[in-house]
């Protein structure tokens, strides 16, 4: 009896710590410390529609759910209005870490949950390194919440029910009179005649080794010139909005992609890794990033002599990947998908192979602009016909070699069969579909016509999203994309509408 007793009491610690290493937040902690964090901290099972906060009270408690799913509220004008659902993984109450201030909105559950209740007086009684590790962990979330909020305070992010029956409730009646499609950031056409293309590359075979090695880390890929150009003014003298700063690095791959690089290499021995352009100016800090900026400006050709020198067709490449990454972001918020990762930087990056294969082969992507060229082949049977490889495969080489986040290589690999995907599923689905939803919009590398028609119901990427989202487990697919390209007519300009071209 002693001995099931003593059991039983080392079990419920080892469950804890099972639960804890599931959260992204605690990916930094070892066990030990996880340990010390427990037995510090208040571990509470809570029953549904329990208040956690209640509005305009105060206390100076965080609240890490570790499983489960709770309501933000407001109460207005005698009535209360649903801000946000949170699931597992999410945090609340930061705000109270740093000040006393008053509660400004209510939690409470909405099933079964599992919270861990922080006190900064409890906290302070650790060791100076678990502090250290908890702060860091919990500065780069109220980082990611600022960047949010300034994102939704300029239009970027448009608010999204839950899932299809609420995505439902907040679409007028449809009525016979079809929507007007906002209209396309203007580009000349994309068909250019067969004489006034280069003459179509040979075919060629290429060894999976020899390619990875002439993916190197440090090529100098094209870099969109209307994003230079708008940048110019932040490398010179000293760079006050930052945040415009780093927005506009979120508008090339391959920048934003250098500047993860350099936050995630070993020089500066983090121990969790940077996978947002915000983070890393926070990381690297911003003259740092200045430097680097500057540098690739001068030393690239900006993108004038890539995609064979066709400036529609590189800007059609541009437009594509930050539309991508802006799509996969109004998706994670309509499924309400909380992911550690940028979704948005997985979709910008998505394509950053075909920067590397341009490189290797400049007569090949012109053809993009030839109708008929894809009508029996895919892009990716195409790439690998007269290139060796398809961009899937160089994005990963090149994705690895720059030693970026592990769910952005995922991206990269498997955008296009994301059945084959083992790790990082919400991401790896939501660009999938993202990619998808462009296409069907026109958004693609070339001429529209060549873009594959595919039934986006039909998508493997709809298991994985059900799979780890389990409230999306009973949404009927096929009336989910409708109205969600219904959301996509109401936040199309602000998904094109400033993007430098």
């Amino acid at each position: 009896m002693a001995d099931a007793k003593q059991h039983g009491t080392q079990e419920q610690p080892d469950q804890r710590l099972l639960f804890l290493k599931k959260i992204a937040f605690f990916a930094p902690f070892d066990d030990h410390e996880l340990k010390q964090l427990l037995a510090l901290s208040r571990w509470l099972k809570v029953p549904p529609a329990t208040h956690i906060i209640k509005e305009n009270t105060t206390d100076r408690v965080l609240y890490i759910l570790v499983q489960g799913t709770v309501s933000v509220f407001k109460t207005v004008a005698g009535g209360v209005v649903e801000l946000t659902t949170l699931t597992t993984g999410a945090t609340f109450g930061e705000m109270a870490m740093i000040a006393e201030t008053k509660r400004t909105a209510g939690i409470r559950t909405l099933s079964d949950a599992y919270i861990l209740m922080v006190e900064p007086e409890i906290l302070n009684h650790a060791n100076v390194f678990l502090q250290l590790k908890f702060y860091k962990c919990f500065c780069e979330i109220l980082v990611k919440r600022l960047v949010d909020a300034n994102k939704k305070m300029t239009g970027l992010d448009i608010k999204g029910p839950a899932v299809a029956e609420q995505v439902a409730q907040d679409i007028p009646a449809q009525t016979n009179k079809k929507r007007a499609q906002p209209p396309l950031e203007p580009l000349s056409s994309l068909v250019v005649h067969g004489a006034d293309l280069p003459p179509l590359p040979a075919p060629r075979s290429v060894a999976k080794a020899r390619m990875q090695r002439r993916v190197q880390s440090h090529q100098e890929l094209a870099i969109n010139p209307a994003v230079c150009s708008l940048l110019d003014r932040f490398l010179l003298g000293d760079c006050e909005n930052t945040r415009r700063f780093a927005e506009l690095i979120c508008l090339d791959p391959f920048l934003a992609a250098r500047v993860l690089q350099v936050a995630n290499s070993s020089f500066y021995r983090r121990s969790t890794e940077v996978s947002s352009v915000a983070h890393a100016l926070v990381t690297v800090g911003v003259k740092n990033i200045r430097e680097l900026v500057s540098e690739e400006r001068e030393k690239t050709l900006t993108g004038q002599d890539s995609f064979g020198g066709y400036p529609d067709l590189a800007r059609s490449f541009w437009r594509h990947s930050v539309v991508v990454g802006r799509i996969a972001e109004l998706l994670a918020e309509v499924i309400r998908v909380q992911v550690y990762e940028d979704i948005y930087l997985a979709g910008l990056f998505h394509d950053i192979g075909m920067l590397s294969l341009d490189i290797q082969v400049p007569a090949f992507y012109p053809q993009l602009q030839r109708l008929g060229f894809l009508d029996t082949l895919s892009l990716c049977g195409a790439e690998r016909h007269y290139m060796g490889a398809d961009h899937c495969q160089v994005g990963t080489y090149l994705a690895e070699n720059m030693g970026l986040p592990k769910a952005f290589v995922d991206a990269a690999k498997f955008h296009h069969h994301p059945e084959q995907a083992k790790e990082h599923l919400l991401v790896v689905a939501l660009v999938a579909l993202a990619e998808l939803f462009a296409s069907q919009r026109g958004i693609v590398v070339g001429c529209q016509e060549n873009a594959a028609k595919v039934n986006i119901a039909d998508s493997f990427a709809w298991i994985l999203v059900s799979g780890e989202q389990k409230a999306f487990a009973n949404v009927e697919v096929a009336g989910f994309v409708q109205e969600f390209m219904q959301e996509l007519d109401r936040s199309w300009l602000n998904i094109v509408g400033d993007i430098p071209l």
